[in-house]
Formats: C-alpha cells, sequence, structure tokens
C-alpha cells in the first residue's frame, strides 16, 4: 500500500492547500457580493486518490435562480480572482484550472499547486440538476461517510486499474471513473470481494444500491450501476465493452494466482524504440501505414471520439478496395494525432469485378454496357455469370490514401476532417517516425491485453 496511499505529510499539504484555496475564493464571494460558496469534492475530499496525483477539485456553487450567464460569467470571474495562474477549459460548461503558489505543510514551503475551479448550481436535488456538472456535490454528499474504512480498497482498485489502462471515464479511455470505483468497493465491500464477483459478470450485470429499480437499460451497456443519487443515470454508461471484459479477465487472473505485477506494469516505463519496432514488422509479415497530422486545438473528450470514428470509416474504405486490414489503432501523441493500420501488403495489378448472370437480360446488358464502355475486358465465367478485368486504381494501401478525396470522402469528425484537409503525411513501416510518445504506442500496441497465466 505505502506505494499508491499518500504519505500523512502529503495529505496534510492537499488538506492546507485546499482548505486555503476555499477560503480565498469565499472571501473574494463576499468582496464582489457574490452570493456564492466553495466546496471541495472528488477523492480529495474522500482521501481516495493515489500517491502522489491528487486532483483539488473545488466546486462553487451558485444559486439556482442564477442564469446559465451568469453562472458562467461571476463564476469564471471569481475563480481568476484567486489564482496565481489559469488555463480556461470546458466540460459542460467552462471552469478554470487555476495554479497556486502558496506556504503549505508543516515547514509552510512554497508549493506550486494546480486545483480545478468549478462553477455550479446549488440544485435542490440531483433530479433538478441545470448542468451536468451540479450532480457531484451530491456525488460527495453520498460518499463521504459511507466510504470510510474502504479507502485502501479503493485505492487497490483504482491502482488495478491504472496498470490495465482501463481507469477513467474520459472518452480517451472509457474506463471505469473514480466514483464508479467507489460505488464498486461500497457495494461488494472489499476490492477481493468485488474481483470475486466481477470473475462472474455477465453483460448487462446490474448494481442498485438503492435499489431504486427504475433505470431503463436499451441493452446496449456492458455494466450497469444505477446512480444512488440520481436513478435515472447509468454511472457506468461510458464504459466500453473492452474494458469491462478487461477487467473481468484481470479479476478472474489475479484471483487464480495473486500478484504485485497487477499494479505495477513494466509497460509504465517502457517505450519502444524504432529498431525494436521494425523487427516486429518484419516478424509479422505485416504492413503498417499510419495517417498522422497536426493534433486539433481540442480537448481530448471532443478529439479521441473524432479519432475513433476517423479510423473505423478509414478501414471501411481500404476493405471496400479490397485490402485485408488485420487491425486498426488510433492516437495522439508529442502534438500529433494518427491513424495507424496493419494491412497485408499490396494488391495486384488487375481487378475483377462479378456480374450478374447471363441469363438475367436487364441487368447483364447494363453490365457489359457499362464495362465494355470504359475499355474493360468482360467475361463470361463457367457458371454462366459476367465478369469484368480491368486495372486497379490503387494497390497499396498508401496510394489510397495519399488522394486526399479519398480520406474526405470518410466520415472523419470536424475537427480530425479540417486537420486533415490542412495537410497530412501517409507513412509505412520504416517510414514511420518516433515522435514524442510513440514508443509507449507501439508498446501497448504489441502487448497482450489479456493476462498470460493460463
Amino acid at each position: 500500500m505505502s506505494r499508491i496511499k499518500p504519505s500523512k505529510e502529503e495529505i496534510q499539504r492537499v488538506k492546507d492547500a485546499t482548505e486555503q484555496i476555499i477560503r480565498r475564493i469565499n472571501e473574494k464571494a463576499r468582496e464582489y457580493g457574490i452570493p456564492a460558496r466553495a466546496i471541495c469534492v472528488g477523492s480529495v475530499a474522500r482521501n481516495t486518490w493515489i500517491r502522489g496525483e491528487e486532483d483539488i477539485d473545488i466546486f462553487i456553487l451558485f444559486p439556482e435562480e442564477f442564469s446559465e450567464e451568469e453562472l458562467r460569467s461571476e463564476g469564471l470571474r471569481l475563480a481568476k480572482s484567486v489564482a496565481s495562474e489559469y488555463e480556461e477549459r470546458y466540460a459542460s460548461h467552462p471552469y478554470i484550472h487555476a495554479f497556486f503558489e502558496f506556504p503549505v505543510g508543516k515547514n509552510e514551503e512554497e508549493k506550486r499547486v494546480e486545483a480545478d475551479l468549478v462553477p455550479c448550481f446549488a440544485v435542490r436535488s440531483a433530479s433538478a440538476i441545470k448542468s451536468a456538472v451540479d450532480r457531484t456535490p451530491f456525488h460527495n454528499d453520498y460518499l463521504k461517510e459511507r466510504i470510510k474504512g474502504l479507502e485502501d480498497d479503493v485505492l487497490l482498485l483504482k491502482q488495478f486499474l491504472r496498470a490495465l489502462d482501463i481507469y477513467g471515464s474520459e472518452l480517451k479511455t472509457m474506463g471505469f471513473s473514480g466514483y464508479l470505483c467507489e460505488l464498486l468497493i461500497l457495494h461488494y465491500g472489499s476490492f477481493i470481494n468485488l474481483l470475486k464477483e466481477a470473475s462472474h459478470w455477465k453483460f448487462g450485470t446490474r448494481i442498485d444500491i438503492e435499489k431504486h429499480g427504475t433505470y431503463k437499460s436499451e441493452g446496449k451497456e456492458p455494466l450497469i450501476v444505477i446512480d444512488p443519487v440520481d436513478p435515472k443515470r447509468n454511472v457506468a454508461a461510458a464504459l466500453s465493452t473492452f474494458a469491462f471484459c478487461r477487467f473481468i479477465d484481470a479479476a478472474r487472473s489475479f484471483l487464480r494466482k495473486p500478484s504485485q505485477r497487477f499494479f505495477f506494469t513494466e509497460a509504465e516505463e517502457a517505450e519502444m524504440s524504432k529498431e525494436a519496432f521494425l523487427r516486429k514488422v518484419k516478424e509479422r509479415g505485416t504492413d503498417f501505414v499510419m495517417l498522422v497530422f497536426d493534433a486539433p486545438p481540442v480537448v481530448d473528450d471532443i478529439l479521441f471520439p473524432q479519432l475513433r470514428k476517423a479510423a473505423i470509416s478509414v478501414r471501411k474504405l481500404i476493405e471496400r478496395n479490397e485490402f485485408v486490414v488485420f487491425r486498426h489503432d488510433f492516437g495522439a501523441e508529442g502534438g500529433k494525432a494518427f491513424l495507424l493500420f496493419e494491412v497485408f501488403g499490396e494488391l495486384p495489378a488487375i481487378q475483377r469485378r462479378e456480374g450478374p448472370p447471363v441469363t438475367v437480360k436487364v441487368h447483364a446488358e447494363r453490365f457489359k454496357r457499362k464495362h465494355l464502355a470504359l475499355n474493360h475486358i468482360v467475361r463470361i465465367d463457367e457458371n454462366g455469370r459476367l465478369f469484368a478485368e480491368f486495372e486497379r486504381k490503387y494497390r497499396s494501401v498508401v496510394e489510397l490514401l495519399s488522394d486526399k478525396r479519398n480520406l474526405l470522402g470518410c466520415s472523419l469528425g470536424k475537427h480530425v476532417s479540417e486537420a486533415i484537409e490542412s495537410g497530412y503525411k501517409v507513412l509505412k513501416n520504416e517510414e514511420i517516425e518516433f515522435f514524442e510518445g510513440i514508443g509507449k504506442f507501439f508498446k501497448r500496441y504489441f502487448s497482450s491485453t489479456v493476462s498470460n497465466d493460463v
């Protein structure tokens, strides 16, 4: 636990910083005559953060009578006024990622502290929320006392999920959120009990801690955990089928043979070199084609769904042109975004297009006229069907993707489409540039996503 549990000094430092930030906000609110107050929520409020990775979330509560515009303008004004430096970010509405320099801890050393300052409405109940973040204070109230005594189990679960690369509900990861982790531990009573139950989970497993019984699933969610404070919401809605199944597999493997390797993996530090990558390419006998472009200046929750959508659409383009795609992936590292396709070589110079039986007069004549007009060779096969032979337009995936018209005809998403239109590269095998972060990406690409203990 010592590697994942914050030290007493760290806990005190974060507590001091949080109290100072809240005090500053409340003082400024009084000075400005703004009827708002600040509270700490999330893992820091409940002592469920992993050592060295505290996320200080300060919510600034405004009367629900305020308009959306008043919340935005007054909330940002108040948040900006207390920060040494800040970045304006966006979720359901704008918030401030703030930086502070002030003395914390026993020695009152000057420390640089980061915190998210989020304006929200102080609504009467979670069912009356005006924006998605309004629900968070109710989550905090629900768990703050109930999770006491279970904090270490929550930390074990979070670290377990981090090692599997499925911690976080962001659209980049589509894994287990911190709130979901705490609810699972609360429901099952311990980390080990959770793993025992999860090893038997089925698609559509339903958990209803408060026995609301009102949530209606559309049958597409692998896991349903009904929000105790908002029975119309599935806390696990963002969880992908991949993350759900990866957790089940790891739970079974851990129970079969417990080990620290489930919590701390070499993959966290390891990075594949270009030489190692090229050896893998040679061993596999496939081609790696990467479409690279400047990452659009948008947050991950906007970028990654578009990259996911684009990768699927471009794969379909490749397969429509008769190439075989073994795997595809996507990512954003070092200021670059990319789509990766592992494909089976090049195609022959000629292409065959199947036609209708000769005996189906209307369709046969139409097929023949079309292809003869294009100077294609038209033949009859041994089964009495027409087929056409003609020169293939694209013999390689590189040629296909290098034609921008093909890409812009795909479903790419607004920001990805704009980025590609501004310029991109299509790189193959040894041409692939190892910019910052790409070595870690390929390390994960070639790693197994199931336990190797069977």
